[in-house]
C-alpha cells in the first residue's frame, strides 16, 4: 500500500467534520444487548455539536465560539470560553470538540489519535485496510475512547481514502464484546 501521506495527514486530523455512528454492546451469545447513536456536526474546532442517544438517555453537548453547553439528565451546565488570543496554545482550545467530545467517535472520525496511542500488530493487504492492535503503555485517550489500556484488543478498519476508522471492534477480557460502526460521513 502507498499513500501520499501529506494529503493523507489532512483528511486524517480534520478541524470540521458530519458523522454519525453506532455502538453496539455484544453479548458471549452474539447478540446486540445495548445500542446507541452518535452525531458530531462540527463546522470547525470551536464551533460543533455532539448527541449521544442510547438506552432512553440522551446527551448533548455544543460550542459555539464562545460558551460550551452540557446538557443529560434533564441538567443543563453552560462554561463561558476563555478570551481568544493569537496563539494556537490558548486554553480556548481545549473546549474544541476533539477534547470535549467524551466518546470514541472522535478517534473513529480522527484516527490519526487513535493510531498514535496504539501498537500495531498486524495490517492485511486487502482495500479497505485492517489493522490489529493493542494500546500503548498507560496513556489514557484524552476522549475516552478506544485506547485505554485495559488489556483490549482492537480489530479495527481503516478507510485510507476518507480518512477514517468505519468499523471497529474492542474485546475486553471480562467484559461484553463492543461494536463501532460509522454510519455517515459525506
Amino acid at each position: 500500500m502507498s499513500l501520499e501521506i501529506a494529503s493523507w495527514l489532512a483528511r486524517v486530523t480534520r478541524s470540521s467534520v458530519s458523522a454519525t455512528a453506532r455502538c453496539d454492546v455484544v453479548g458471549e451469545d452474539g447478540s446486540v444487548r445495548e445500542r446507541s447513536e452518535h452525531v458530531l456536526e462540527a463546522d470547525d474546532l470551536l464551533r460543533w455539536s455532539y448527541t449521544a442517544r442510547g438506552g432512553g438517555d440522551e446527551l448533548l453537548q455544543s460550542c459555539d465560539g464562545e460558551e460550551l453547553v452540557h446538557s443529560e439528565h434533564g441538567r443543563t451546565t453552560r462554561t463561558p470560553l476563555p478570551t481568544p488570543s493569537a496563539s494556537p496554545d490558548d486554553p480556548l482550545y481545549f473546549y474544541s470538540w476533539p477534547g470535549v467530545v467524551d466518546a470514541w467517535l472522535v478517534e473513529m472520525v480522527r484516527p490519526v489519535d487513535l493510531l498514535a496511542r496504539v501498537t500495531v500488530s498486524s495490517i492485511s493487504g486487502d482495500t479497505p485496510v485492517r489493522i490489529t492492535a493493542r494500546p500503548l503503555g498507560n496513556e489514557r485517550s484524552p476522549y475516552n475512547g478506544f485506547s485505554v489500556p485495559d488489556g483490549r484488543l482492537l480489530a479495527m478498519v481503516l478507510d485510507v481514502e476518507r480518512g477514517c476508522f468505519t468499523d471497529v471492534t474492542v474485546t475486553r477480557p471480562g467484559h461484553d464484546m463492543l461494536t463501532f460502526t460509522l454510519t455517515r460521513l459525506p
